[in-house]
């Protein structure tokens, strides 16, 4: 008995990654444009020595205190990102190629703005006392304070917020969690002093344009069926070649 539910478990754990195999491609193709739209831009401001224009705070941006513990909601941006990521890859393969597309756009666009447009987050003067104060500083300091308009994190936050609203099978405490913890995500960009309300209010708006779109023409659709044409190309080969 022992045995069988070993090898139910094993067999169950084997469906699980077959079933996510084919959302590593996507993945790697987001990651990629992730790291160039962000590190690239930080590398040519580097390059360039010229610094980033500071917009204008607005008034609320004036009242908004630092909070130091919205730190680790910061942190758990881009583990949230993944798990969501491979989570409705497994459960619903439509829904992933339309966030996948909305990511790929959204961090391409903001990587042009960053390009053409940089902005920089003058740091408050802060004297660090507790390890989540220092936490935040190394924060401030462990990259160049650019690529602020729009804010990445928010994006990651926006994205999975719709793919727990929209994607199917999901079970309903992670919907929920995933959706609240999104949400202290998007408040610790400002409430550390990362970015402007602003940021924000961009990443927001180029976020849900963008999904729209890929949902208004289809593009996830489009995607699947070019993938499975591919897979059934493959696999009438290699029957083929068997018989």
């Amino acid at each position: 008995m022992k045995k069988n539910n070993e090898k139910s478990v094993k067999k169950e754990k084997f469906k699980f990654f077959k079933d996510i195999s084919y959302a590593i491609i996507p993945f790697i193709i987001f990651v990629v444009i992730l790291l160039v739209s962000y590190f690239g831009n930080q590398l040519i401001y580097q390059l360039r020595g010229i610094p980033g224009s500071n917009y204008p705070e607005i008034d609320i941006d004036k009242k908004i205190p630092l909070i130091s513990w919205f730190v680790y909601f910061y942190y758990l941006t881009f583990p949230l990102g993944l798990v969501t990521f491979f989570y409705v890859a497994y459960k619903d393969k439509k829904s992933l190629y339309n966030i996948f597309l909305t990511l790929c756009i959204s961090f391409a666009i903001s990587g042009l703005i960053y390009l053409v447009g940089q902005t920089e987050f003058t740091k408050p003067d802060f004297t660090p006392v507790t390890f989540t104060d220092k936490l935040v500083v190394w924060t401030w300091g462990s990259t160049n304070p650019v690529n602020c308009f729009p804010s990445q994190h928010c994006f990651m936050a926006f994205a999975v917020m719709i793919a727990v609203c929209s994607s199917k099978g999901l079970n309903i405490f992670y919907r929920i969690i995933s959706f609240i913890i999104s949400i202290f995500i998007i408040l610790s960009t400002v409430f550390i002093r990362q970015h402007f309300l602003l940021d924000m209010v961009a990443s927001f708006d180029i976020m849900f344009i963008v999904f729209g779109l890929v949902c208004y023409f289809k593009l996830g659709s489009k995607l699947e069926k070019h993938y499975q044409k591919k897979k059934n190309k493959k696999l009438i080969k290699k029957i083929t070649k068997n018989h």
